[in-house]
């Protein structure tokens, strides 16, 4: 089956592996998003801007690790490593927004725009 995303391209096999690993780890930070009391930067720029989105959400997650259940470490390192390496498969959009000019959501609503984000992506 062929997945194509925003302007027809069709996803790589790493690509799609890669977000699909994204949204299984994401999955489980959910148990612990009632816990965190964190406002983040939350991206409202969706496909044109994608690489500066995922670049913000991955800045973002990086301050979550001193908040979360020693448990959900793993998952956020995982969730970080493949942020990092979806970004190597995209281009850099222009005229997109700074992290820090969007505006701050508290933890369960940043979890579910970054899941909606990836899923959206797969698309």
């Amino acid at each position: 089956m062929l997945m194509t995303a925003a302007y027809g391209s069709s996803l790589s096999t790493e690509k799609v592996r890669l977000l699909r690993a994204l949204i299984r780890d994401l999955k489980f930070l959910e148990k612990s998003k009632d816990k965190i009391h964190l406002e983040l930067y939350t991206p409202n720029e969706k496909q044109q801007c994608s690489w500066q989105t995922l670049r913000c959400y991955l800045a973002e997650i990086g301050t979550l690790e001193n908040d979360i259940e020693d448990e959900d470490v793993d998952n956020l390192r995982n969730i970080q490593k493949n942020l990092q390496g979806l970004m190597d498969l995209i281009p850099q959009g222009t005229g997109c927004k700074i992290c820090e000019a969007n505006d701050k959501k508290k933890f369960p609503a940043f979890h579910q725009d970054l899941s909606n984000f990836l899923i959206s992506m797969l698309k």
